[in-house]
């Protein structure tokens, strides 16, 4: 176990001496971690959908019996069986690494509540593949960040169908700001041999 704080002095030392930018990761293991933490500690119910602030659950229940233009049972998601090559990249990364890329774990999430018959069903599923195979499986980290795909430490976005005012992620907006070709190869490698040696994908924008 090492310290947070350890981690982060460490960190910015590195940077500092060689000149780089540590500012997003610093971001990520402090402001985003203590968060988790502090929701995990002082929410009775943190792993249901009934702590997600009041207009996420207004908009989700408006948008409960809306149309699903793809279902997937939880073993199909278990087993990264749909028809999006990039969503069972993610997963099968997720089975073989223990976790999934911080930006694309945002979209394998959102894409389960979008092919999923209830939103209830979306956190099950969620919870499951994580309780399975992420090295993170229990942790505040992933509650707090499965939650936020269903409007928690988020605000309302246009509204839509399935998901109401929660934030939308699309295939095409992954492509445009990340290398998607350069990551479904990554995952083809480590499938086909079992060796780890790509860094994940490339952020192309913000």
């Amino acid at each position: 176990m090492i310290s947070s704080l350890e981690v982060a002095l460490a960190v910015e030392g590195y940077a500092a001496e060689h000149k780089l930018m540590a500012v997003e990761f610093l971001e990520e293991l402090i402001v985003r971690r203590e968060l988790a933490f502090n929701f995990a500690r002082f929410t009775p119910n943190y792993d249901q959908l009934e702590c997600l602030p009041d207009w996420a659950l207004k908009t989700l229940a408006k948008h409960a019996a809306d149309r699903r233009d793809f279902v997937y049972t939880e073993e199909q998601f278990l087993q990264a069986q749909t028809h999006d090559a990039l969503w069972n990249a993610c997963q099968q990364e997720l089975r073989l690494r223990g976790k999934i890329h911080g930006y694309y774990r945002m979209y394998w999430g959102k894409k389960i509540i979008e092919w999923s018959a209830t939103h209830a069903d979306a956190l099950r599923t969620m919870i499951k593949c994580h309780d399975i195979y992420a090295l993170d499986g229990r942790d505040p980290n992933t509650y707090t960040g499965i939650l936020w795909c269903f409007g928690l430490h988020d605000r309302p976005w246009q509204e839509r169908s399935v998901f109401g005012m929660i934030r939308f992620m699309s295939l095409d907006g992954m492509k445009r700001k990340t290398d998607v070709d350069s990551y479904l190869r990554d995952i083809a490698h480590m499938l086909r041999t079992g060796q780890d040696v790509a860094p994940g994908p490339s952020l192309l924008c913000s």
